[in-house]
């Protein structure tokens, strides 16, 4: 059986977005690439598409709190 994107989209979708942080997180981290190692016009390009994806889907946002408290806990583990 092959999972698919769209099945895995569907399932982190109805995560609450702290869980949908940690799950963006742990994606980010297997693929060994850090916001440190990119060009600083490759991080510009990265953060101008995770703004047009807020703006297109704003469900997806969290709150500066929450986003500091994710990065706590993530940091403490």
């Amino acid at each position: 059986m092959s999972i698919t994107y769209e099945a895995i989209m569907d399932a982190a979708l109805q995560l609450t977005p702290a869980d949908r942080c940690r799950v963006a997180t742990g994606l980010w981290d297997s693929v060994g690439t850090s916001a440190d190692d990119l060009a600083p016009d490759e991080l510009e390009t990265l953060l101008n598409q995770r703004e047009t994806e807020m703006d297109q889907d704003p469900s997806q946002e969290i709150s500066h709190q929450e986003f500091l408290a994710h990065f706590s806990a993530r940091r403490q583990a």
